[in-house]
């Protein structure tokens, strides 16, 4: 480098010297002698820019520490990492020389060279290292053909490479700033920079709005692994944003966007399929008991995934208002604060859901069953909102607005369910009837009782703490009552036994009927008991305790031969 400097001085020495003849010679002999060192010094730069890639990457793409290792024609190793970068020793006197060698061909005329060989290194190693990520040119036919699995693969590739591009784009810029940092036009480095790595990051930014936009039509349970792409895009975009700051690179930072928009675009599409798959459920079934429908279960367990990506959500759904028909009702959000767009779409899609589930409704004949259909259902979806992320969405409001819209429910069940039964029982003990009213009484009590039951026996409420609160409330209208009526008018049954009336009149002692509604609202028993146990009236197991399953069955049984003895 002292040679080149020492001879570039002199070639400016004899070019102003008046001896021309003289001058001549020596200045030809100085032009060879400084092509002789330019030649030796090109070389050096470009041995030297290739190994400092070793301080940096690898060969080897590792899928467990998002490493990639790549060997290039003369086997040199380069090494990247997702930690921040360590100079060593031997980096510190690389760069250096890096340094000094570019500051000497800049200013001795060999400006040209240097640039060309410092863009054709560094573009064929950044090009070797993003082809190793499987960052490729997608055409729109190719994509258009891909079948899932391959564009799963690809997704994951990409957002397993992502934090490694950027690593690499910013120790171009990085390496490119430090070595020309002498130059006073900043256009250079920028000129040098945009060479190096616009195209790559180009095409690697391309893969996602390709992958979003041009496959084709994608089913709603694929929003998941989009919403990660959507996500990781977001992740990056500041890291890109001021790695590819300048104009020369802002096609960069226009096509992060692009990506992203489409990214956003397949993420609506998708949710717009999942509202019509709710309503174009067609499933005439109905569901044992009046329990929770299939139907109920997908859709929560979709919004429940759906709501650990709310932020990436709220921002795709910011300019995606819910404008559907029918409109949501003024009064359905009376008094509630969703104010933020993923709490509003969210609520939407299960407002279409409890729409759907109330035609499904009135497929059940009975319309007690119909209303316990509705309190299984609702309720299973106020309790995933509670259990999940999902509460962090929709709030505290939501979930009371909803939770009395199960009790009202309950109360339908029961006044259909229970009320004509209820109505049996004398609203005043207090006023005295005759006893042939009290026998009316308890007839009509025994008949619409069992009917109730044996048409009941099978429902079932399948939440736990709700279970408990809807049998108390059944007991409390229909035990509480028939018990005072009993007791009060036992005695006056009770002497009418020598005329044989008695066991026609009550067929419930109290106890009994307790031990009736306790059956109620667990659903059918799926356990196989052996039912000659309860033909020869064995209702204990053989450890002597009582057995819940048998005592059931038992009090079926029986209903049932009174009926066939009627």
């Amino acid at each position: 480098m002292r040679a080149i400097k020492d001879l570039h001085t002199t070639l400016q020495f004899f070019t102003n010297s008046s001896n021309s003849h003289l001058s001549h010679k020596k200045y030809v002999s100085c032009q060879n002698l400084l092509r002789v060192a330019k030649k030796r010094l090109s070389t050096e730069f470009f041995s030297l820019l290739k190994v400092s890639n070793k301080h940096h990457f690898a060969d080897h793409v590792d899928d467990n520490n998002n490493s990639i290792e790549e060997a290039n024609n003369n086997q040199v190793v380069f090494t990247v990492s997702n930690d921040d970068y360590s100079t060593t020793t031997e980096e510190a006197s690389t760069m250096a020389d890096l340094k000094l060698i570019v500051d000497c061909m800049m200013s001795s005329g060999f400006g040209k060279k240097c640039l060309k060989i410092y863009k054709l290194t560094r573009r064929s190693f950044v090009d070797d290292i993003l082809l190793k990520l499987g960052a490729r040119k997608l055409k729109k036919s190719q994509v258009q053909k891909l079948d899932w699995e391959t564009i799963d693969s690809k997704i994951n590739q990409w957002l397993k490479s992502s934090s490694i591009c950027v690593k690499v784009f910013s120790h171009e810029k990085t390496l490119c700033e430090h070595l020309f940092s002498a130059c006073t036009l900043s256009s250079v480095t920028e000129s040098c920079f945009s060479e190096v790595c616009k195209e790559a990051a180009l095409i690697w930014l391309r893969i996602p709005g390709k992958l979003a936009k041009h496959v084709t039509k994608i089913s709603p349970d694929k929003i998941f692994k989009y919403l990660k792409l959507y996500e990781e895009i977001l992740e990056v975009s500041s890291d890109v944003d001021r790695i590819f700051s300048s104009e020369m690179t802002s096609p960069v930072r226009s096509q992060l966007r692009s990506s992203l928009g489409r990214v956003s675009e397949a993420v609506k599409a998708m949710l717009t399929d999942f509202e019509a798959y709710i309503n174009k459920d067609a499933s005439k079934g109905l569901v044992p008991g009046g329990g929770t429908h299939h139907l109920t279960k997908n859709v929560m367990n979709y919004l429940v995934n759906l709501s650990h990506h709310a932020i990436a959500l709220d921002k795709i759904l910011a300019d995606f208002p819910v404008s559907l028909q029918p409109p949501l009702p003024e009064s359905y959000f009376e008094g509630e604060t969703l104010s933020s767009p993923v709490a509003l779409h969210f609520a939407w899609l299960i407002l279409v859901l409890l729409g759907k589930l109330d035609s499904k409704s009135e497929i059940f004949k009975d319309m007690a069953l119909s209303y316990l259909f509705l309190v299984n259902n609702l309720q299973y979806v106020v309790r995933k909102v509670k259990s999940t992320k999902l509460y962090s969405v929709l709030r505290e409001k939501w979930i009371n607005k909803h939770t009395s819209k199960v009790i009202q429910y309950a109360a339908n069940y029961e006044r259909m369910g229970w009320g004509r039964v209820i109505s049996t029982l004398p609203k005043d003990l207090t006023v005295e009837i005759s006893l042939d009213k009290v026998k009316e009484c308890f007839k009509r009590f025994n008949v619409d009782f069992e009917e109730e039951y044996r048409k009941q026996v099978d429902w079932v409420v399948q939440d736990p703490k709700l279970r408990g609160e809807m049998k108390a409330s059944i007991a409390r209208k229909v035990d509480a009552r028939y018990r005072k009526m009993y007791d009060k008018y036992k005695v006056v049954l009770a002497k009418s036994r020598e005329r044989g009336k008695i066991d026609s009149v009550v067929k419930f002692s109290p106890e009994d009927l307790q031990n009736y509604l306790s059956d109620l609202l667990d659903g059918s028993e799926d356990d196989d008991v052996v039912s000659t146990n309860v033909e020869r009236g064995e209702t204990t197991s053989q450890d002597g305790k009582e057995n819940p399953v048998l005592q059931r069955r038992s009090r079926r049984l029986l209903l049932m031969v009174r009926q066939s003895n009627h």
